[in-house]
């Protein structure tokens, strides 16, 4: 017989089941390493594999196990973790565009000003993709905020899961930064789970609907400003949706037109004026040639 022997299961009381009955020992005196704890991976969606366990056979005895365990467990504990770290840290990066496929393309002038295009509708969502979001969320606020609750509601054609209690702030995050990361953990669930073309919009308090009327506010006073110096205004880097928010305001406003500016994720969004028609060719110049 080899010097050891591997054992796999979803976790490792699976893994360790299936040695003592494929050996014939009792899990007291199973010796076994941890190589691999069984893990669904970062909310089920990246780096999802099975527990791995290395059995000593029953013929040798190790000098002090601890509850079956090796010491060398914890440096493989601190391994695990540094992977799952970098694992969530390729999340964020993909959430908020460093990665290639969520990187947008550059705004045409036309569609600059006319503001950005319109999304494909969305499928409206099942009762599975609802609960597969809801129990995400419940997941997500059980680490930030275990007090928030969430609840469900359709408006027209659209379910929007509305969390409130708990702390709010922590939820929104800087510039709604947090509540922006919690959709999208949701839609790559959905899309993952259910297939894609499903929206299930996370609102926390009110703040979507907030942060709306502020934009437009302030989208139309800088409209007025521009209108009124004949200088363009610029408001702060912002996300797709916050930019989109603005180009639907001023959509119609016949002084202005709107166009983002930079790359990546995030950009400034300029609200420029018109240019105004020349001087009509038969002024005072014109009739003196005549």
């Amino acid at each position: 017989m080899s010097d050891f022997l591997d054992f796999e299961g979803k976790s490792v009381e699976q893994a360790v089941e299936k040695a003592c009955q494929e050996l014939k020992v009792s899990k007291d005196n199973l010796i076994y390493d941890i190589i691999s704890y069984g893990s669904t991976g970062i909310f089920g969606l990246v780096r999802t594999k099975k527990a791995l366990i290395r059995v000593t056979p029953p013929k040798t005895t190790p000098a002090e196990p601890t509850d079956g365990v090796y010491e060398g467990a914890s440096s493989q504990t601190a391994a695990e973790e540094k992977e799952s770290r970098s694992a969530i840290n390729a999340l964020i990066n993909e959430a908020f565009g460093e990665a290639p496929d969520t990187v947008e393309p550059p705004e045409t002038a036309e569609a600059q000003a006319e503001g950005e295009p319109e999304p494909e509708p969305a499928a409206m969502a099942t009762d599975e993709a609802i609960a597969v979001a809801e129990d995400m969320l419940k997941q997500i606020l059980s680490l930030l905020s275990p007090e928030a609750q969430v609840s469900i509601h359709q408006d027209n054609d659209q379910h929007r899961i509305h969390i409130g209690g708990g702390e709010p702030a922590i939820l929104i995050g800087r510039k709604g930064q947090t509540l922006e990361a919690m959709q999208y953990l949701v839609d790559k669930t959905v899309n993952k789970q259910c297939g894609k073309g499903y929206r299930i919009v996370v609102d926390v308090e009110g703040y979507l609907e907030t942060r709306r009327k502020e934009l437009t506010e302030a989208a139309n006073r800088l409209a007025d400003k521009a209108r009124r110096t004949g200088k363009p205004s610029t408001m702060n880097q912002m996300n797709a949706h916050d930019r989109r928010i603005v180009h639907l305001a001023l959509k119609n406003n016949k002084a202005v037109r709107t166009q983002s500016v930079g790359e990546g994720y995030y950009r400034k969004l300029m609200i420029m004026p018109k240019r105004r028609k020349g001087p009509s060719k038969t002024g005072p110049r014109a009739r003196q040639n005549q």
